[in-house]
């Protein structure tokens, strides 16, 4: 990694415990081209036989202009909760991490393991979540962040 790049690197940004910083702002300290890497939060898994979560969205890329004194703003998305057991409800999609204008969206929550219904189904995001038992249908993702999902199998014994 060249000067330029450590100078630029947002490394004093890191998460402490579970806070995540959000709204903040780097400078840098000479007009350069700058790589970045923006992953957001995984989707929360499902409950009882439910899905798994869908992975946070991830864009990467070199060649992004930044300009001294200019500030550009970063959020470091989390990632979701899984749904409560026994409940019928899908886990909750993980946030969206920002870097200036690159935003990577929240991994897709997971379909619920309970009963049958909407709520077996994985939400769409980065990546998509996985669908429950009792058919749930996988969550999309997004194209060029993450993959679908895959869909949830029949009921499981009794």
């Amino acid at each position: 990694m060249g000067d330029t790049a450590k100078q630029f690197s947002l490394q004093s940004f890191r998460p402490t415990g579970f806070g995540y910083p959000v709204g903040l702002t780097t400078q840098a300290a000479a007009n350069t081209v700058v790589d970045y890497l923006v992953v957001a939060g995984g989707g929360g898994g499902g409950n009882g036989n439910g899905g798994g979560g869908g992975a946070g969205g991830y864009r990467t890329a070199s060649g992004f202009s930044v300009a001294t004194n200019t500030s550009y703003s970063v959020t470091v998305g989390a990632g979701g909760p899984g749904s409560p057991a026994p409940v019928s409800a899908a886990a909750t999609s993980g946030s969206s991490s920002i870097f200036s204008s690159i935003t990577s969206l929240g991994g897709g929550g997971a379909g619920g393991g309970y009963g049958a219904g909407s709520w077996n189904n994985g939400l769409t995001g980065g990546s998509g979540g996985g669908g429950g038992t009792n058919g749930g249908t996988a969550g999309l993702g997004t194209a060029g962040q993450g993959n679908n999902g895959s869909g949830g199998g029949p009921s499981g014994p009794a």
